[in-house]
C-alpha cells in the first residue's frame, strides 16, 4: 500500500512549507455548525481518497483542512450546546485518524522533498561537469582550428533594462565570455552563511552602505577579502547587485543606494553599463541553482531582524517645555575678568545679588520639585496601568463569547499602548530634570566664585564694612536653608517614587515574562489562526438600530463596494480614527498625517483626482484610488473609526514587506506611498520651448519629470543640489536630485539639539579623497557640498533615530539614539538652508509621527494640527482626542509635516 502511494510524482511544492501555506480555510465566522460538519467530512473524504491514490502532497493539505474546521467548530456555540450530536456527525475516530494520517504525511513529504533536493543538486553538479568539459573540448578545438568570430552573448538584458532574471546570470556566468562581478548587499553575516559560487562574487555589507557615501568611503568599510576584487571593478563588463529578495531597485533602499554609489560617486570609474539587479534576490538563486550556493540550506532573514534593520535608528526628543525663565540659564551680568559685578562694599547691593540669585535658584527648585512631583503621579499611573493590564489579560483568556474576548483584546493591546507613552514621558521628565540639575550645579559654582571675590574685597575693607559682611552673610544662610529646604522635600518624593519604580519594574517583569509563556505555550496552528482572527476581531456592536439611519451608508466608490467595518458615531469632520489590524500603527499614522494634509484632502473629497488616474503604472491607479475612499470617509463625520483592510491588502500586493501582521517603519512606508502616489496620479504638462536656455536647477527638474507631474510631485517634493568642488583648482561638478522628504541625521554623542542643528549638519561639506579633477587632469581631495535647490509646499522632515553600531555590525547589532530635538511649531525659516528661497519661506508645523517603544516592540501615533477646527489632536488607532500644543514636542516625535504659509493660505 505505502509503494503505491509514492507513485505520483511531487508536483505541489518544493518543501513542506509551500504546503503549509495552501491549508488555511476562508473566515468561517459566517457558517453555521451543521454547514461546517459537512464540509470537513468532505475534506476528511478527499484527503482519504487523495492518499488512496498515491498523491501525499493533497492529501496532506485535505487532512490539516479538515483539522483547522474541526478546530473552529470546536469553539461553535452550538457545538458547546450538543457535543455528542456534532460528534456523531464528524465520526467520532475521524479527528484522531487525521491527525496520525496529516504527522505521517508529513514526516514522509519531508524525507521525499529532501531526497529530491539531493537528487537534483547532483544532477546539476553532472551537468556542471559535462558543461566544464564541453568547454574544455571547445576550447581545445579552438586552437587548433581557424579562429572564428564569436556571437554575441545570448540572455544579456538590453541598455534599458535594470534587472537580469537568474537564468540570465547563470548562462552569463557558465558561457564565461563576459567579466562579470557579483555585489551581494546582504548582511555580512548572511553572505558568509551562503552566497554565489563564483569568484568575483564578494560581499557589500548592507551595514556599510549609507546615503550620500562615496566609493572611496565604501571600499574602505568593505570586508578586507572584498577589496581585491573590488578594486578590479573598472574591467568589469557586467556588475550585478543582489540583496535577498529584491524586485525592483527602490528609492532610499540598499540597492539604489549601492546604485548611486557607483555611478555618481565613484571619482575611479566610468562604467559601459549601469549596474543591474538580480530579479528576485538571493533568494530566487537559491531556489533555482542551489548547486551553485556555498550553502543550499540557507534560511529567510527573520522578519523582526528586519524590522531591527528599520526601527534601529529612531531616537526620541523631550517631552515638557521649560518655562521662559528656565528655558535658558538666567543671563548674569560679568563685569571684565578679575572685576566684580557689584560694588562689593555696599550692603544693599550685596543683599540684593544674593536675593536675585536665591530667587533663580528658587526657580529651578520649584521646578525641580513639580518634575519629581509629575514624575511620581506618572510612576502611580503606571502601576494602574499594569494592574489593569493583568485584569484584562485575565479576562481576555477566560472569556467564552468571540465578541467580549476581542473587547478585552483591544482593551490589552491600548494598555500596552498607554504603557509605552508613560515610559516616554518618564523619560522626557528625566532629561528636563537633569537639565534642571546642571543649571542649579552652574549656579551654585558661580555663587562660590563671588564670594570667594567678594571675601577678598570685604577683607580690605573697614569696620564700618563688617557689618555689611554680617548682612550678607545672614542672606547666603537664609538662602541655603531654603535651597536645603526644597532639596529635602524633592528627596522625599524621589525616595517614594524609588519605592513604586520598584512595585512598577516587578510588575512590569511579571508581565513580559507572562506573554513570553504565552508565546512559548501558543501552538503553530493557534498562532496562524490568531494572525488571521486578529483582523477580524472587532469591538462590541454598537446597541442602536442601524436601519433608523437610512441617511448613513457605508463609504464605497463607483467600482466596488468597499468594508471599512466601521463604527457609527457622530465626530468631527477630519477626526475619525482607524482600526489596528494587527500591528498596522505604523501604516495609520501617515495615513492621518496626509489626512491633515489639507490641499491632498480636498483634492481627493471633490473627485478631482479622477481626471488623473494613471492606469498604466504597475498599480494602475489602484493605491490613489483606495487611499481616496480612505481620506473620504474619514471627512464624511458619520464614523468613529473605520478599517482600511483594502488599502492595506492593495499595498500588500505592490510590497511584501507590508503584508502581514509584522510591525514595519512608518517612514519606510511613507516614502514608497509618496512614489506610489505620484505614479498613479501624473497628468502630462507642457515642455518649455527653450528648455536648454533655463537655470541649470529647472532644466534638472523637467528632466526628472519628464514633462509628468501630479499634486504629490508639486506638493511634496523638492530638489537638492549637489556640489563637488576641487580643493586646489576649486573646479565644481554639479548634479540634482529630487526629494520627497529629508531624513536628517543626529548630531553624535548630544543629548540635546535643535532641527536647524540636523539641518546643517546635513547640508555640511564632506571630503572625497582622489577626485579625477577635470581640469588639473589629476586626483585631488574634494569637498561635497549639498544645499536645497527646491523646496516643496510641504515638507515631510524624517530624523535617523536608529543606527548600526559599527563595532558589531556583523552581528546587527543596533541602537536607539536618546537625543532630544528641539523643533518649532511655527515659523521655521528655511532662507539659511535654501539656495532660493520662494517669497513665502516660513513653514507651520500640522502633522507628527510618533513612535513609542523599543525595538522589540514599539507602538506609532499622530499629532495633527486640525485645519477646522485649529487645533491639535492625537490619533491613537481608533482612539481621537484632543491634546494641547505643549504635547506635541516630546521625544517619541519621528517624522515632522510643515506646511508653507502660502500653501495654508491656498488650502
Amino acid at each position: 500500500m505505502t509503494e503505491t502511494r509514492r507513485t505520483q510524482q511531487l508536483h505541489l511544492g518544493k518543501c513542506i512549507e509551500d504546503l503549509d501555506k495552501l491549508h488555511n480555510v476562508p473566515d468561517l465566522k459566517s457558517k453555521r455548525a451543521n454547514l461546517l460538519c459537512k464540509t470537513a467530512q468532505k475534506l476528511f473524504e478527499s484527503a482519504e481518497e487523495a492518499r488512496e491514490k498515491g498523491d501525499e502532497e493533497y492529501s496532506y493539505v485535505y487532512y490539516m483542512k479538515y483539522l483547522r474546521v474541526i478546530a473552529y467548530i470546536s469553539k461553535d456555540k452550538d457545538y458547546l450546546k450538543d457535543k455528542s450530536y456534532f460528534n456523531n456527525m464528524l465520526g467520532a475516530k475521524n479527528p484522531n485518524k487525521a491527525i496520525d494520517a496529516a504527522e505521517e504525511l508529513k514526516n514522509s513529504l519531508i524525507d521525499r522533498y529532501e531526497k529530491e533536493q539531493k537528487t537534483k543538486r547532483l544532477n546539476d553538479i553532472k551537468e556542471n561537469e559535462l558543461i566544464k568539459q564541453k568547454i574544455e573540448e571547445n576550447r581545445k578545438k579552438t586552437t587548433e582550428s581557424v579562429p572564428i568570430i564569436e556571437p554575441p552573448t545570448a540572455g544579456l538584458p538590453s541598455l534599458d533594462e535594470v534587472t537580469i532574471k537568474s537564468e540570465q546570470l547563470y548562462s552569463i556566468l557558465k558561457c564565461g565570455k563576459l567579466k562579470v562581478m557579483i555585489l551581494d548587499a546582504r548582511p555580512g553575516k548572511d553572505y558568509v552563511e551562503s552566497h554565489i559560487i563564483y569568484p568575483a562574487c564578494i560581499s557589500v555589507p548592507e551595514e556599510c552602505i549609507s546615503p550620500g557615501q562615496s566609493a572611496n568611503v565604501l571600499e574602505q568599510n568593505l570586508p578586507a577579502a572584498s577589496r581585491l576584487v573590488w578594486a578590479e571593478r573598472a574591467s568589469m563588463e557586467l556588475i550585478v547587485m543582489l540583496d535577498w529578495s529584491g524586485t525592483a531597485v527602490i528609492p532610499g533602499k540598499t540597492l539604489h543606494l549601492l546604485k548611486t554609489i557607483l555611478l555618481k560617486w565613484d571619482v575611479k570609474v566610468q562604467y559601459g553599463r549601469p549596474p543591474l539587479a538580480l530579479l528576485g534576490g538571493y533568494e530566487d538563486w537559491l531556489l533555482k541553482y542551489p548547486a551553485f550556493t556555498t550553502n543550499p540550506q540557507a534560511r529567510p532573514p527573520r522578519q523582526d531582524d528586519f524590522m531591527d534593520d528599520m526601527l534601529g535608528e529612531i531616537e526620541y526628543p523631550n517631552w515638557s517645555e521649560l518655562s521662559p525663565a528656565a528655558a535658558a540659564p538666567p543671563a548674569v551680568v560679568r563685569g571684565k575678568p578679575g572685576e566684580p559685578v557689584v560694588d562689593r562694599t555696599s550692603k544693599a547691593a550685596a543683599v540684593q545679588m544674593y536675593s536675585e540669585r536665591a530667587r533663580n535658584m528658587q526657580l529651578i527648585l520649584e521646578q525641580q520639585e513639580r518634575i519629581a512631583d509629575s514624575s511620581l503621579t506618572l510612576e502611580m499611573q503606571r502601576i494602574e496601568y499594569e494592574q489593569d493590564w493583568e485584569k484584562v489579560r485575565m479576562q481576555h483568556e477566560t472569556e467564552v463569547q468571540d465578541d467580549l474576548r476581542a473587547f478585552y483584546k483591544l482593551r490589552e493591546q491600548e494598555i500596552i499602548s498607554q504603557l509605552m507613552q508613560l515610559e516616554n514621558k518618564q523619560y522626557d521628565m528625566e532629561q528636563e530634570n537633569q537639565s534642571l540639575r546642571e543649571q542649579l550645579e552652574e549656579y551654585q559654582r558661580r555663587e562660590r566664585e563671588e564670594a570667594e571675590k567678594l571675601a577678598e574685597t570685604i577683607a580690605g575693607a573697614s569696620d564700618e564694612t563688617s557689618a555689611t559682611d554680617v548682612e550678607v552673610e545672614r542672606a547666603r544662610e537664609a538662602a541655603a536653608r531654603e535651597v536645603a529646604a526644597a532639596a529635602a522635600r524633592i528627596a522625599a518624593v524621589r525616595s517614594q517614587r524609588s519605592v513604586l519604580d520598584r512595585t512598577r519594574e516587578r510588575l512590569e517583569a511579571e508581565r513580559k515574562r507572562k506573554l513570553q509563556h504565552a508565546r512559548d505555550k501558543r501552538k503553530p496552528a493557534d498562532r496562524d489562526e490568531r494572525g488571521v482572527s486578529s483582523d477580524e476581531e472587532e469591538p462590541c456592536a454598537p446597541t442602536f438600530d442601524r436601519s433608523t439611519k437610512p441617511s448613513k451608508v457605508a463609504p464605497s466608490s463607483d467600482l466596488h463596494q468597499r468594508d471599512f467595518q466601521p463604527v457609527w458615531g457622530d465626530v468631527g469632520r477630519g477626526l475619525t480614527g482607524l482600526k489596528n489590524l494587527g500591528n498596522t500603527c505604523y501604516m495609520n499614522s501617515i495615513i492621518q498625517c496626509l489626512n491633515n494634509t489639507a490641499i491632498l484632502v480636498t483634492y481627493f473629497c471633490n473627485g478631482q483626482y479622477l481626471e488623473h488616474v494613471n492606469r498604466s503604472h504597475s498599480t494602475r491607479g489602484a493605491i490613489a484610488e483606495e487611499l481616496a475612499a480612505v481620506v473620504r470617509a474619514l471627512w464624511s463625520g458619520q464614523y468613529r473609526f473605520i478599517a482600511t483592510r483594502d488599502l492595506r491588502n492593495e499595498v500588500g500586493k505592490h510590497q511584501r514587506a507590508f503584508r502581514g501582521c509584522e510591525q514595519q517603519d512608518s517612514h519606510e512606508f511613507l516614502t514608497i506611498l509618496m512614489d506610489w502616489l505620484h505614479l498613479d496620479l501624473q497628468f502630462t504638462i507642457n515642455v518649455p520651448p527653450h528648455k536648454d536656455s533655463l537655470p541649470p536647477s529647472e532644466k534638472a527638474w523637467h528632466e526628472y519629470t519628464k514633462s509628468k507631474e501630479s499634486l504629490i510631485l508639486r506638493l511634496f517634493y523638492g530638489q537638492i543640489k549637489s556640489t563637488v568642488r576641487c580643493t586646489v583648482c576649486s573646479k565644481q561638478s554639479v548634479t540634482y536630485e529630487s526629494f520627497s522628504n529629508l531624513s536628517l541625521e543626529l548630531p553624535a554623542n548630544a543629548n540635546r539639539c535643535t532641527l536647524s542643528d540636523c539641518l546643517k549638519l546635513y547640508l555640511n561639506g564632506e571630503t572625497i579623497p582622489g577626485w579625477n579633477c577635470p581640469n588639473c587632469k589629476e586626483k585631488r581631495d574634494a569637498v561635497k557640498k549639498l544645499d536645497i535647490s527646491r523646496l516643496p509646499p510641504v515638507l515631510v522632515i524624517h530624523f535617523k533615530r536608529f543606527y548600526v553600531d559599527p563595532k558589531e555590525y556583523m552581528c546587527n547589532a543596533y541602537r536607539k539614539k536618546q537625543t532630544y530635538i528641539d523643533f518649532p511649531l511655527e515659523d521655521l525659516d528655511m532662507r539659511q538652508f535654501a539656495l532660493h528661497c520662494p517669497s513665502n519661506h516660513l513653514y507651520n508645523l500640522y502633522a507628527v509621527s510618533n513612535h513609542y517603544g523599543s525595538m522589540e516592540g514599539g507602538h506609532y501615533t499622530a499629532y495633527c494640527k486640525s485645519s477646522v477646527y485649529g487645533k491639535w489632536y492625537k490619533y491613537d488607532d481608533h482612539v481621537v482626542t484632543e491634546i494641547s500644543s505643549s504635547e506635541v514636542k516630546s521625544s517619541a516625535a519621528y517624522i515632522l509635516f510643515y506646511t508653507s504659509c502660502g500653501a495654508s493660505r491656498l488650502s
